[in-house]
């Protein structure tokens, strides 16, 4: 993903959504991260959907909405 830590941000302007993809804590068997959907509002305040998902999901996630019109963020 975007940053050294794994967190990333992505806009959808036309939709006002911003989802944030971070590292979240991993089992003895998988690695997972959480996504975090918000409302496109300055500030962004509580996210409206939360989901957590192993990395691999995670990162496809990121790939795909990428490839359909999602920007980075911040």
């Amino acid at each position: 993903m975007e940053k050294h830590d794994g967190e990333g941000w992505l806009v959808n302007r036309d939709e006002q959504l911003v989802i944030r993809i971070k590292p979240d804590k991993p089992t003895q068997h998988a690695q997972f991260v959480l996504v975090s959907t918000y409302r496109l509002r300055q500030p962004l305040g509580n996210p409206i959907r939360e989901q957590r998902m192993l990395r691999h999901l995670g990162i496809e996630m990121w790939l795909q909405l990428q490839k359909v019109g999602w920007s980075r963020f911040r």
